[in-house]
């Protein structure tokens, strides 16, 4: 049996206990309250991840990018899609185009006249039909239309015809902005006042919505108990983070299942202080989180030793309260961020107790599917 131990480093190492363990949980809870759970394919990109996620329940997956949804659709994951963003060129709606043509459901996302005008003359020229949700602002101020005139804009793109529309989704992804559990409660408790405003403005014309959805790691645990909702779209779960354990208390750092596995290059000592140098920096971890946090990822073997500083491929740690940190030592590092450390690499290594157990591809790492883009 191989350690982890023996692998060189930086890698992206996951303990498979762990992810287990919050995939199944996400997923009993969401249907002990009747949830349709399509968990967000943009924090893992992987096959493998996605198995599990299927296994444990998940009735379907919305996908970040196409290369997602078409890695899906390979491995035979592609029963139920849902795009995340709308789509306004030819090039990447052909991509999608081939998925619909070989029976897959694809459900794509809108707000605007001029994204269903479009989707609606691309699935026209094909003899297509697709189904699609309006994307709800709910604060966020990113997609969206706002919750109040969400009816009025589902009764004037009826008339394309070659579109169904099947329900109202939003993302509160300005929760990622709140700095405790406090502000993260009020933000979901926002979405979903402005959710019930839009799904009353579709009532007027007496439209109901077959998927009245929201999605966020942060907000899951309230938006659960919420009537309103049929269907989830929770990502980070599967691994946690730093900002979710200590930040949004969405978990605690005992389940995050993500980390990076470094070396500790060079000690340095300067003005009382004693910095680690490890071979990991802005490409594995990202800066988000670490004005609250204090730092941008923690060292799970020496928990008082915190990465304060990053360059693109050297982190620097204070290990000050922490004098058994040597050179040469390999270390876990839990990123404040772990959907961005994810999309660093190809492979991710699976381990159990730091024995390898798997090596799980990242099958839809950005820009991976050329041959989609050439076809």
């Amino acid at each position: 049996m191989l350690s982890i131990q023996e692998l060189p480093t930086p890698l992206v190492v996951v303990d498979l206990d762990k992810l287990e363990f919050n995939i199944k949980e996400v997923a009993k809870e969401a249907k002990k309250h009747n949830k349709q759970l399509f968990p967000m394919v943009k924090t893992h990109k992987s096959v493998y991840v996605a198995n599990l996620q299927k296994k444990a329940g998940a009735g379907g997956f919305l996908c970040g990018t196409i290369d997602e949804a078409e890695a899906l659709a390979e491995a035979g994951l592609g029963e139920t899609l849902m795009l995340a963003y709308p789509i306004m060129d030819k090039e990447n709606f052909s991509r999608v185009a081939r998925l619909i043509e070989d029976g897959l459901r694809v459900i794509f996302r809108i707000d605007s006249v001029d994204a269903a005008e479009f989707l609606d003359a691309e699935l026209k020229k094909r003899g297509l039909r697709a189904e699609f949700t309006i994307i709800v602002d709910t604060g966020g101020v990113r997609y969206g239309i706002e919750p109040e005139k969400v009816g009025n804009f589902a009764k004037r793109v009826k008339e394309y015809s070659n579109l169904e529309f099947v329900g109202i989704t939003t993302h509160p992804g300005h929760v990622y902005n709140a700095t405790n559990p406090k502000e993260v409660k009020a933000i979901a408790e926002q979405a979903t006042k402005g959710m019930k405003i839009a799904l009353r403005s579709l009532r007027q014309w007496n439209m109901n919505p077959e998927i009245v959805g929201i999605g966020s790691t942060p907000t899951f645990r309230f938006d659960i108990e919420e009537e309103i909702y049929t269907h989830l779209f929770p990502g980070n779960y599967v691994y946690y983070d730093r900002q979710q354990a200590l930040i949004f208390g969405s978990a605690n750092l005992e389940r995050c299942a993500l980390t990076i596995f470094v070396t500790v290059t060079s000690i340095a000592e300067r003005c009382g202080k004693r910095f680690g140098l490890i071979n990991a920096g802005s490409l594995y971890f990202d800066k988000r989180g670490h004005e609250i946090l204090g730092s941008f990822g923690q060292a799970v073997e020496y928990p008082r030793a915190k990465l304060i500083g990053l360059s693109q491929e050297v982190g620097k740690i204070d290990v000050t309260n922490e004098p058994d940190v040597k050179v040469g030592e390999k270390i876990n590092v839990i990123p404040n961020h772990s959907c961005f450390s994810n999309n660093a690499t190809s492979y991710i290594i699976g381990h159990r107790k730091g024995i390898v157990r798997r090596i799980i591809k990242v099958t839809a790492r950005s820009g991976s599917n050329m041959n989609g883009l050439f076809l």
